[in-house]
């Protein structure tokens, strides 16, 4: 009977010392595991701290309101793109088609020109009303105006020959 005792006792001891064995495997694992987790809450955390509005609009389709000269810039883009296109696939000839686009450039050209040269004059007529306008606030009516100007008028002070005020 002492050795199924001891037997027994010996396995028992095997089997506490497995379970304490197994049980600091577990806690290492869980507390791994519990880090592991934790890491990747803080790098779930982080990304999401670093997402932008813009990034969380894209997700959905959304995006800001742009400025409207980039959206006239697209439209004009595209406007231009879609006449290419409409020029290339037309069904006049190409000596035809080149025919058409030179008078119409040349039709432009000419609407230019006469808009810039009516500006020209209009900003000719303009300086030279405003050169006259300076010309005659200027230009004194008379000498004795002048010295009244500098409040000398009338007072005789000529000293042989001088002018009358002494402002040179």
């Amino acid at each position: 009977m002492t050795n199924r005792m001891n037997s027994a006792v010996g396995t028992a001891k095997g089997v506490v010392e497995s379970a304490a064995t197994g049980a600091g495997v577990a806690a290492t694992a869980a507390k791994t595991t519990a880090f592991d987790v934790a890491k990747a809450v803080a790098g779930v955390a982080a990304t999401v701290g670093a997402l932008g509005f813009d990034d969380v609009l894209g997700w959905v389709g959304l995006s800001r309101k742009r400025s409207p000269l980039t959206a006239l810039g697209l439209f004009g883009a595209g406007l231009a793109v879609g006449a290419g296109v409409a020029l290339l696939l037309s069904p006049t000839s190409g000596e035809a088609l080149r025919r058409e686009l030179l008078t119409r450039l040349d039709g432009l050209k000419r609407q230019a020109t006469r808009g810039v040269e009516q500006a020209e004059r209009k900003v000719q007529d303009k300086v030279g009303s405003a050169v006259d306008a300076v010309k005659g606030a200027v230009a004194p009516s008379d000498a004795s105006s002048a010295n009244s100007h500098y409040g000398i008028e009338g007072a005789g002070l000529s000293h042989g020959g001088e002018s009358g005020h002494h402002l040179s």
